[in-house]
């Protein structure tokens, strides 16, 4: 049966969530001035979300394997990325206090990576994998409160 969803208690810290497809890498975790201001810093196979609040604290993220997108509607954030799985088996959902292997059928090849910041009773993300056969512009999918702006592309990289 393949594994198309996943749900971590992430404790979050330090202002970042990593989804990589390769060991912790300090430099791939610089944000620069570009970086802050869009909220993500985008490498083929390594990308770090703003998760938005200040403070450490625990929050789910609910990963999916689907064949396409669907906003949530409670969805306060949503950016797309291109993502390169480079290894399945070294995939991860980390902060800087911790990491858990990504358990998703995942095949060696591009997706579209969704990250969504939603608020029910509590915040909570949401990372939802589509496979392409391109890569996708990285861009906000929805205005919101944090200065993303819908179709706004984002920069890829330490910016």
């Amino acid at each position: 049966m393949k594994k198309i969803a996943q749900t971590v208690d992430l404790l979050i810290s330090h202002s970042q969530i990593q989804f990589r497809s390769r060991d912790f890498d300090e430099i791939s975790c610089q944000w620069g001035r570009v970086n802050l201001e869009q909220g993500a810093i985008i490498h083929s196979d390594y990308v770090v979300f703003d998760p938005l609040p200040e403070d450490a604290f625990g929050a789910n993220v609910h990963l999916k394997l689907e064949d396409r997108f669907n906003l949530d509607p409670t969805a306060q954030r949503c950016i797309v990325v291109p993502f390169h799985v480079s290894d399945p088996g070294r995939v991860e959902i980390a902060s800087a206090a911790e990491k858990f292997k990504v358990e998703l059928d995942l095949e060696k090849r591009d997706y579209a990576l969704y990250f969504e910041v939603c608020e029910g009773e509590e915040i909570f993300y949401k990372i939802t994998l589509v496979p392409s056969d391109s890569k996708v512009p990285a861009k906000y999918l929805l205005d919101d409160p944090w200065g993303g702006e819908k179709d706004r592309v984002l920069v890829g990289g330490l910016r």
